[in-house]
């Protein structure tokens, strides 16, 4: 976060009695708040999960900035690399529990075919 923006946010934060925190911001618009997986698409002001149910996307992503303050696999210094390979995980665990696979969700068009270049996404096929 920027030094102006900050210090307006601190001021703010110290008149109300809030705190601010810094999180990583990486995939914050790219996934779903109801299930925390990459399952799904923004396309302009709405994000679609692959189940087909439609969100505000500012509003999806502002929840997902909120769940990143309190979510110990991903500190404030994560690279977007390893924030992926952590979101991709929780994905992958998500969709076994329903007897799929990562390359099912991408076959599926629920997951981004881009992360299938990554180096998390071609560990986890070898692990599953």
């Amino acid at each position: 976060m920027k030094g102006a923006m900050r210090d307006s946010l601190q001021k703010w934060a110290s008149w109300t009695g809030s705190v601010v925190k810094e999180v990583q911001p990486s995939y914050t618009s790219q996934i779903d708040s109801r299930n925390g997986t990459l399952l799904g698409k923004r396309t302009g002001d709405n994000f679609t999960g692959f189940d087909g149910v439609v969100l505000q996307a500012d509003h999806n992503a502002a929840k997902n900035v909120l769940a990143r303050g309190t979510d110990k696999g991903i500190s404030r210094y994560s690279s977007r690399t390893e924030v992926q390979a952590v979101l991709l995980r929780r994905t992958a665990r998500f969709l076994k529990g329903m007897g799929l696979s990562l390359m099912d969700a991408v076959e599926l068009g629920w997951l981004d075919s881009k992360h299938t270049k990554t180096q998390a996404f071609k560990q986890l096929l070898i692990e599953m």
